[in-house]
């Protein structure tokens, strides 16, 4: 569903929103007081931090060329997965010692100089809002509503842009054998991951009596 707004506003207010929204939801955590409100905060820590993992092959497409994009794409797959594994080591240390309230706050804390960071020098990536804003810029400077970019001509609605995002994509899922299998292969893959980490307190803390 953020394909069609990326459109309309560009990436650079997609990212850093969600990014936002992503370290409020930190500090709420650390903050909340019952299992209601850990839940609601951890489903919307999830729909905010998937922002840049759904949102990164169209940034790396703005910005290299097809041979070019091999080794960015590697590098940021691998740090996501490093993040992935590193984040329990950490976690558990300052679980242990200060409790998992913390664990969530000092992510909340982090987050806040790298937000920081991403709104100073993160720039707009997608060429087409550039080129919209310009064009808007050139016809409010000279009155000449001829200036118009190639995206404001050919950019379908929002309704049709949400439909092909969002019931166009479900349908595929159902139609489409491949679409189908792999997007449950990659669930199934990240379903052992997590369990994985899930039952690592389990078999060293309960099974072991490891700290």
């Amino acid at each position: 569903l953020l394909a069609p707004f990326c459109e309309l506003v560009g990436r650079y207010v997609i990212y850093v929103g969600g990014y936002l929204c992503f370290s409020l939801c930190f500090i709420g955590l650390a903050l909340g007081r019952n299992i209601a409100t850990i839940l609601v905060l951890r489903t919307l820590l999830g729909l905010f931090g998937c922002i840049g993992t759904i949102l990164v092959g169209g940034t790396f497409d703005d910005m290299f060329k097809p041979e070019d994009r091999a080794i960015p794409m590697s590098l940021f797959s691998y740090i996501a997965i490093l993040g992935t594994v590193g984040a329990p080591i950490y976690a558990g240390f300052v679980d242990e010692n200060v409790g998992w309230r913390w664990t969530e706050g000092i992510q909340g804390l982090a987050n806040i100089p790298l937000l920081v960071v991403i709104v100073l020098f993160f720039r707009e990536t997608r060429g087409g809002v550039t080129l919209r804003k310009r064009a808007q810029a050139l016809r409010k400077d000279t009155g000449d509503d001829r200036w118009v970019s190639k995206e404001e001509l050919e950019a379908p609605g929002l309704k049709d842009a949400l439909y092909a995002s969002s019931v166009k994509a479900i349908q595929m899922l159902c139609t489409e054998p491949v679409v189908f299998f792999f997007g449950l292969w990659i669930a199934f893959a990240w379903f052992i991951t997590f369990l994985f980490l899930s039952v690592i307190s389990i078999t060293f803390s309960e099974g072991k009596h490891w700290s």
